[in-house]
């Protein structure tokens, strides 16, 4: 059957906004912003101009218009193959295709195939969106998809009413009235919002492709001929670099040392709330850059620089260390603004794929590119963690621990004496080093000031004994040097920590403030174990993201407004965690309240459980008779029925009757089926029925079609005929 042309004009404007709305979240990932927004309206003009051809014109659109269009699209598309890769030329082949179709889009079909195409836009999108906002869009194109399947059911209605070869009716059709639209899309919206926020979320499905070949942006021809060769080349002062070299000055930039004075959260022109990198992981992530094992003049330096090169294998990844037990964690990283070239790796990296020919690894992990790491890096690793405990190890074993156990010239002997006293009721090295990190995360606060007040004076000691304030840099200095005074191998580690998880876009957020700096103390049969003295920053865990969005958004937002605290800013953060604090307190109470309901309910139950069993199998007996029975009890009820029913309305009521009674037989009353073609159908299956069936229906259509009021000679002649007419019905 051919479907009639749409003549609903809000199918066409609902499908514009789709439409525009999927072009839309294909833009606005691409961060440039003014450029997202030419995109946008561009697409809206010619989107929109293509639906508007359709609905004010009859017949099939000039060919050399489509054609034209379409060929517009394989130009555009062959040019974005070159410039932005595979990708993005089949998404914007794909909206000019929807384009070129626009001024043709008469029927259905057409509006759930253009459908489909936006809908192929907005996961793109999704999938690639990285800001809160994004849902906003997310959630007005899911409201535009709504009104344009109501159209469409309402499209499909027309074309049941019309048939085929029927005219189209002229001008437009009368579109589901706005305000049963806007009812139906505030409640689909809320339903979803609520199940959003308030149902538990599976485990984290992650689907990502990393590309494996950097060309030559992160390549070095001597980084892989040492690869190759396991030889450092030797260079002399007027040699020059291979293929993708740096100048030496900017390869040792991460060698730089860590001064504990200094904060690079407070750095000269560094925004502490910036996005960093984003990191898709299942569960919260130290990401350790460098570590620096030699404390002298409130400075953390490396006495080992040396690197391995490293070659990727044939799947494209590299290898960073050999497997071996633990819990393998997988987790994808998107760059925004990385400082130097050291990728954030978790403890015990076992593999990276990254876009490079070649990469240098540290022998405490650390993993070096060839070249500064650039906005837009993606890179996935796997990293393995104890299975017996949540904090991160690293596997790396020391040769010579003596660097380890260093102390600066002039060491103060308080500072040892007070790792003694802290850490004399522990008998185990694990136990003095959770001892001196229980000390520090409760009787020190962290605070941003001492960034400022702490240059040009010997910070350690002052913050021990005197202010008992700091930042990081103190607290994971201060417990590296109590470890090497009771004899415990230490070193401080520098990196970022993935904490922020935003469940609005399923990415941890990394901004600048949380680069962090931390302690891994060596201990004899498991490894380098990470330690979290700093109070403001969690303990190690391992808690996966399974919880609700609602509790999500509450940890988010209280996370950022209890940064923002520690920097002395007020802002709208600190009011949006109140909110979601006080609803998933709510909500919390409320899932309490139940499951004590529920428990008392089955407490309740299984003390009765004997009774209730009894109970059961009398009301499944009782049911399975009651329905075996079922067309006799509806004969008695339909008796009690005409009996308490007054006269003037008794051949009314014995037609309903009727209709319940024989249609326990299968013998109800068909849609559209009149009163007459009714009961010559059931006279044809009891035809010794006729004379009765016959009064019922005149004396119905007299009362209901006439307006007739029956005598009562009439009313007790149709009760004659009802009781005669059951009680055959009844005997099957």
């Amino acid at each position: 059957m051919m479907m009639q042309p749409i003549r609903i004009t809000g199918l066409y404007v609902g499908l514009w906004i789709a439409l525009t709305l999927s072009a839309a979240a294909r833009a606005v990932v691409s961060g440039d912003a003014p450029q997202a927004m030419l995109g946008i309206f561009f697409w809206a003009v010619v989107q929109g101009g293509g639906l508007w051809y359709a609905r004010t014109r009859e017949g099939a659109p000039p060919k050399t218009l489509v054609d034209g269009i379409a060929l517009i699209g394989m130009s555009v598309c062959v040019l974005q193959l070159f410039l932005d890769g595979i990708l993005q030329a089949m998404l914007s082949l794909l909206l000019w295709l929807q384009a070129a179709r626009n001024p043709a889009l008469t029927t259905r079909r057409d509006a759930y195939f253009a459908l489909c195409i936006s809908l192929a836009l907005v996961v793109f999108g999704a999938s690639e969106a990285r800001s809160s906002a994004f849902v906003v869009l997310l959630a007005a194109y899911g409201l535009s998809a709504l009104a344009v399947l109501v159209y469409c059911h309402q499209q499909a209605g027309l074309e049941r009413e019309l048939p085929a070869e029927a005219p189209a009716p002229g001008g437009d059709v009368k579109s589901f009235p706005l305000g049963h639209l806007a009812a139906l899309s505030v409640g689909v919206f809320l339903v979803a919002l609520s199940w959003y926020l308030l149902v538990p979320r599976p485990d984290p499905i992650h689907f990502a492709a990393v590309p494996t070949g950097g060309g030559d942006k992160y390549s070095r021809e001597d980084w892989e001929r040492e690869a190759r060769t396991g030889t450092v080349p030797q260079r002399g002062p007027g040699s020059k670099s291979g293929r993708g070299s740096r100048p030496a000055k900017q390869e040792s930039k991460a060698d730089e040392p860590l001064d504990i004075t200094r904060s690079n959260q407070r750095a000269p022109g560094v925004d502490p709330n910036a996005i960093v990198m984003y990191v898709q992981s299942d569960r919260p992530l130290y990401l350790r850059g460098r570590s620096f094992d030699r404390f002298e003049n409130d400075r953390w330096s490396r006495s080992d620089t040396g690197t391995r090169k490293l070659l990727p294998q044939d799947d494209g990844k590299f290898r960073l260390s050999a497997s071996g037990e633990g819990v393998r964690v997988e987790y994808l990283a998107h760059v925004v603004s990385l400082p130097g070239s050291v990728l954030p790796l978790s403890a015990h990296a076992v593999t990276l794929a990254a876009p490079a020919s070649v990469i240098a690894a540290a022998r405490d992990g650390a993993v070096f590119l060839p070249a500064p790491v650039e906005p837009g890096f993606h890179y996935g690793a796997s990293s393995l963690l104890p299975e017996d405990q949540p904090r991160p190890v690293a596997r790396d074993v020391p040769g010579d621990r003596s660097p380890y156990l260093q102390l600066p010239e002039g060491f103060s002997s308080r500072i040892g004496e007070l790792a003694e006293r802290v850490s004399a009721s522990a008998t185990s090295p694990l136990g003095k080093a959770v001892a001196l990190e229980t000390h520090l995360r409760s009787a020190y606060a962290y605070s941003f000031e001492t960034v400022f007040t702490s240059q040009g004076v010997t910070p350690l000691e002052a913050f021990l004994f005197d202010t008992r304030r700091g930042h990081c840099e103190f607290f994971a200095s201060a417990m590296a040097v109590m470890l090497r005074a009771i004899a415990i191998p230490s070193r401080v580690v520098h990196g970022y920590l993935a904490q922020n998880f935003n469940p609005v876009t399923g990415f941890y957020e990394v901004r600048a403030f949380d680069g962090h700096a931390w302690v891994e103390g060596y201990v004899d049969g498991t490894g380098w174990m990470t330690f979290e003295p700093t109070a403001a920053y969690p303990v190690p865990q391992r808690e996966q993201q399974t919880g609700t969005t609602l509790f999500d958004l509450k940890t988010y937002t209280e996370g950022l407004s209890l940064q923002e605290a520690l920097q002395g800013k007020i802002s709208l953060t600190a009011s949006v965690a109140a909110l979601f604090r006080q609803l998933a307190e709510a909500w919390h109470a409320l899932v309490f309240q139940l499951r004590s309901w529920f428990d008392a309910v089955a407490g309740w139950v299984g003390a009765h459980s004997l009774a209730l069993a009894a109970g059961l199998a009398a009301i499944s007996a009782t049911g399975a008779l009651a329905y075996r029975g079922r067309v006799r009890l509806l004969w008695l009820w339909a008796r009690i029925v005409l009996f308490a029913t007054p006269r003037a309305k008794i051949p009314l009521a014995a037609f309903r009757q009727l209709e319940r009674v024989a249609g326990a037989r299968r013998l109800g009353r068909l849609e559209g089926e009149t009163v007459e073609e009714y009961l010559d159908r059931v006279e044809r299956a009891y035809v010794e029925l006729h004379a009765e069936l016959r009064r019922i229906a005149r004396a119905f259509n007299a009362a209901r079609y006439g307006g007739e009021t029956p005598s009562s000679a009439e009313a007790d002649g149709v009760l004659r005929a009802f009781q005669t007419i059951g009680m055959r019905v009844n005997a099957g």
